[in-house]
């Protein structure tokens, strides 16, 4: 293929992606909360340094989850060493991690290339690789302080280093990785399932091996949390992780995210890469005879690259279904939607490496059309999150300054659903809304000591959106809080509720 058509692809998607990063360090210095989920992130990292307390049991005041595993917090915490704010460091591991991503894809990319493609299209197929996932949809979870970028950098580290490792000893650090990931994200499971399948396909007696060691290591690591927390670990990332699950819902958006316009193109090419790994696997098993299967895989990294990432596509597939969980959002697609982005870029690399295409008419369109139709889905995704900027006026700060002035003022206990406020004005955070709804829902936990709280009136404020309240309150809560605040100002999509004179408290 002509090395400018080359070139001039790379020239858009560059750009595409300078654009993104753009936004996310733009987003990074926004001093005021971006997304709902941060704030109960925010005080996770506060407090992820003393176990025993982020830990705790939520039986006493503040009643509050520590709903992940601990990693991110406490890279996050290293980084606002260098930072001076939490907030901040949070966002920049988040966009660190994203490049970090994009980076693996270019170089599983470029190391699966063969010796005979040129080096423009090498590097060409590399660079396409890494700038596609900035055109994902759900990235625009890139650069919020959330856990799951920094979780993902580590799972597609752990398949890049599983994929080009040479030795059974450098695989061991893919399965290091592996852990990082989970104790990153405790649902982070489908790399290392994906990898030890394939090790299993590959030589059986390393799977094994393969799976004590990381069986190890993660008891190892569970075992010091258990033991810091007394226990309570276990309960806040089980136990009280089990929200209401609707698999109607599930398939709904499942649905809505791989037909999304933007998405179809790299799903078909994803499929199409998967087909020879697909077929390989049919007919080894089919014939009961593993042996061409583990010959292609131990010889061709472009074919293991295929294989792994197929297998890890289906199972990360399966994992998003938990997109039924009450209170999820796009990001239970983020690990399945990267892992077709790499399929897809396998297969327009393997275009783009070939000098010159077969001269059937179709496959020539195939190969020029193509890798123009992903570049243009790449600029019309990152143009819209650029626009979308740009619309964010001066207001909704005001807004959020107004509320931090409101807390401020107003004496402890206070309550936010704005929770990066309560940490920016050093108040302590009483309890984050929709994981209460859930606990009390599906009956984990007794909410009386809230509900009385709020019936006794004890909060000075309480900062509500006005658009969520049936969704992020229990019935029993919503009631208390209408029975006994009244509200007062309104500040974007906040209501300032305070006491109601008029109400009468709650006998304890």
């Amino acid at each position: 293929m002509p090395d400018s058509y080359v070139i001039a692809l790379c020239v858009v998607a560059l750009c595409a992606t300078a654009a993104f990063f753009y936004r996310a360090a733009v987003l990074i210095i926004y001093p005021y909360e971006l997304d709902y989920g941060e704030g109960i992130v925010l005080w996770q990292a506060q407090h992820v340094t003393h176990l025993s307390t982020a830990y705790a049991s939520i039986q006493h005041y503040p009643y509050i989850v520590f709903h992940y595993t601990p990693l991110y917090h406490l890279v996050s915490v290293a980084m606002s060493k260098f930072t001076g704010d939490l907030l901040i460091a949070g966002r920049l591991v988040s966009a660190i991690s994203c490049l970090g991503i994009c980076l693996t894809l270019a170089w599983i990319v470029y190391s699966t290339a063969p010796k005979s493609a040129s080096r423009v299209a090498v590097i060409g197929g590399a660079v396409l690789a890494g700038a596609f996932p900035c055109g994902l949809i759900a990235m625009r979870w890139v650069p919020v302080m959330r856990v799951d970028m920094l979780g993902l950098c580590f799972t597609f580290a752990g398949l890049a280093v599983f994929v080009l490792a040479r030795t059974s000893a450098q695989r061991y650090c893919a399965f290091v990785l592996f852990v990082a990931a989970m104790y990153t994200r405790q649902t982070l499971v489908s790399g290392v399932v994906a990898c030890l399948l394939v090790a299993f396909v590959m030589n059986r007696r390393e799977a094994i091996k393969f799976f004590a060691f990381t069986t190890l290591l993660g008891s190892v690591t569970m075992a010091a949390l258990w033991f810091a927390t007394r226990g309570e670990v276990i309960k806040h990332l089980f136990v009280y992780n089990i929200n209401r699950f609707s698999i109607r819902l599930s398939f709904i958006l499942l649905a809505k995210n791989l037909f999304h316009p933007l998405m179809i193109p790299f799903l078909a090419l994803a499929a199409a890469a998967a087909f020879g790994s697909i077929r390989a696997t049919a007919r080894a098993i089919s014939r009961r005879n593993l042996a061409p299967l583990r010959a292609s895989l131990s010889t061709s990294p472009y074919h293991l690259a295929l294989f792994t990432f197929t297998v890890h596509c289906v199972l990360a597939g399966l994992t998003s279904l938990t997109v039924g969980k009450s209170g999820s959002n796009v990001n239970y697609f983020l690990e399945f939607n990267l892992s077709v982005f790499v399929l897809a870029s396998l297969f327009i690399a393997r275009l783009l490496w070939r000098r010159r295409p077969k001269r059937a008419f179709f496959k020539i369109a195939l190969a020029y059309l193509l890798p123009i139709v992903l570049v243009a889905c790449l600029t019309l995704r990152v143009s819209a999150l650029v626009y979308h900027l740009r619309s964010m006026g001066t207001r909704q700060a005001e807004d959020s300054e107004a509320l931090m002035r409101i807390l401020s003022r107003s004496p402890e206990p206070v309550m936010s659903e704005d929770m990066t406020l309560l940490y920016k004005t050093g108040k302590q955070l009483p309890f984050e809304p929709a994981i209460v709804r859930e606990l009390a829902a599906t009956h984990i936990w007794d909410e009386t000591p809230l509900v009385n709280l709020i019936s006794n009136r004890r909060f000075s404020v309480m900062i509500i959106s006005k658009d969520y309240m049936i969704e992020r309150y229990s019935p029993a809560v919503l009631r208390a809080i209408r029975d006994n605040y009244k509200p007062t100002e309104t500040h974007g999509i906040f209501t300032v509720y305070v006491p109601s004179a008029n109400a009468t408290p709650r006998a304890q």
